[in-house]
């Protein structure tokens, strides 16, 4: 069987074969925000805000940080109060037909912590910003997005 470079929605994937191609739903291409939503942004009273992912199934996202320096890791980005600490939840092991090796991926509900200063949250009733992030399945990865926050 013959490996090819397929280019997919502005992204390439390398080593993917021909039966590959075939398998590309270009009647549903969408983008990650069609598979990716960023459910809730939910305060606590210890200056931390929780935003909750919801990763359709048969779609996986990048952990933080991704496994490769070329994949592009889901990063939450709070524009109008800089978090002191962003933690990210521990990967899961994923292994897609275009690569050799498992990468560390998050699927399914994911959730994101973020730290600020004392009183931080309290003197700032809304929080602006994005969480990046870059649909894949098995096959193909599309375009990355930056989804933005709901308001609180």
């Amino acid at each position: 069987m013959m490996r090819v470079a397929i280019v997919l929605f502005g992204t390439v994937l390398l080593g993917a074969t021909h039966s590959d191609a075939a398998t590309i739903d270009n009647d549903r291409p969408g983008g990650t925000a069609d598979y990716v939503r960023v459910k809730t942004v939910a305060r606590d009273q210890d200056d931390k805000i929780v935003v909750t992912l919801e990763i359709d199934a048969g779609y996986h996202i990048n952990a933080n940080p991704a496994t490769f320096d070329y994949l592009i890791p889901t990063t939450l980005n709070v524009t109008n109060l800089p978090p002191l600490r962003v933690s990210y939840p521990a990967p899961v092991r994923f292994k897609p037909k275009f690569v050799d090796e498992a990468l560390n991926v998050y699927e399914g509900t994911v959730r994101i912590t973020a730290e600020f200063a004392h009183g931080a949250l309290s003197r700032n009733p809304y929080l602006f910003g994005t969480v990046t992030a870059q649909a894949c399945t098995d096959v193909i990865c599309l375009p990355p997005a930056d989804l933005p926050l709901p308001h609180q």
